[in-house]
């Protein structure tokens, strides 16, 4: 009988010949052995699949490739299919892990027994500066470990890269959805848990998202992906009336958030006209306003590094997660 791996480690990858290498390598240097690595290539253009041949000595590292880009859903949905793993570990391959990571991840997950942990993401910039740490974009990464409900983690909107049973996930057959292009990755967390999973928190930085410019993001519209994803999970059989209006009310936050910056300027620039319009479309821009004046005048006055903006400071040509 042939052993399962502990963990799979599902990898897509889109033109990101400058940063895989690095990637596989620090799933290579993992304290934990028992692992296989699936690297999905969705029609790659540039040298990924070269820099990929390079490493296939390896034979816990498995590459497929698809015929044509069938976006970064069906590409993960695809590794998925693929795996044998107790457990499948989401890196994107333009980030990596820490030595430990999934050693650490695993045993946590056993004991708390839970279907889905995450750690702390680290933002670093291309020149190697650290942009933050967190694990969701409203909640601050807690003390010590600790399990969130449902409605905790909506409301805390998460951004992480998890480690999950993946027999929870064949037995309730949850895969990404492969029409969204932005927010997808938030879909499929957000159904293990509305079909019963577990989460918990181990606050430690142990992923290392690399900021770039030209990802997905900044390529399709935000707002739009973002409905995209409330529709799905309303439609849902496992969301609840109760559930549906939380989720409701984060999309509003998210969206008085996607705009803010454009009313800010707005208001910066006097033109006011656009402000209004943005206001009575979204009237919790003009709360974001108010909230963050203390903390932007203190930057400007004693803080001024931390007003660069990271997108500017890397010129890449584009190229997608």
């Amino acid at each position: 009988m042939v052993s399962r791996p502990m963990v799979s480690v599902i990898t897509p990858a889109y033109n990101v010949a400058p940063y895989i290498g690095q990637c596989i390598e620090s799933v290579q240097a993992q304290t934990l052995s028992d692992w296989e690595m699936l690297i999905v290539d969705d029609a790659s253009i540039d040298e990924t699949p070269a820099v990929v041949q390079r490493y296939l000595g390896d034979p816990r590292i498995r590459y497929l490739r698809n015929e044509q880009n069938l976006g970064p859903g069906a590409t993960r949905n695809r590794a998925l299919d693929a795996a044998q793993g107790e457990w499948v570990a989401i890196v994107d391959a333009d980030d990596w892990i820490a030595p430990e990571r999934l050693e650490k991840l695993v045993r946590f997950a056993e004991a708390q027994s839970v279907e889905m942990v995450a750690d702390l993401q680290v933002y670093r910039t291309e020149w190697g500066g650290v942009y933050q740490v967190s694990w969701a974009t409203y909640a601050k990464p807690p003390k010590a470990p600790r399990c969130y409900t449902l409605e905790q983690v909506i409301t805390a909107h998460p951004s992480f890269k998890p480690l999950i049973r993946r027999a929870f996930l064949d037995a309730k057959q949850i895969r990404y959805p492969t029409t969204i292009r932005i927010g997808e990755d938030y879909a499929f967390y957000m159904e293990v848990l509305l079909k019963g999973g577990r989460f918990a928190l181990l606050p430690e930085p142990l992923y290392s998202y690399r900021v770039r410019p030209g990802t997905t993001v900044t390529r399709y519209d935000v707002l739009d992906e973002r409905r995209k994803v409330l529709e799905y999970l309303l439609c849902l059989p496992e969301t609840t009336p109760r559930i549906a209006k939380l989720l409701r009310w984060a999309y509003q936050r998210d969206r008085a958030y996607a705009r803010y910056p454009q009313f800010a300027r707005s208001v910066k620039r006097g033109e006011w006209r656009t402000a209004v319009r943005l206001l009575r479309e979204s009237p919790q821009v003009a709360w974001m306003l108010l909230a963050g004046l203390p903390s932007a005048l203190y930057r400007r006055l004693f803080d001024r590094e931390k007003l660069i903006d990271p997108w500017r400071e890397t010129i890449h040509k584009e190229v997608r997660r």
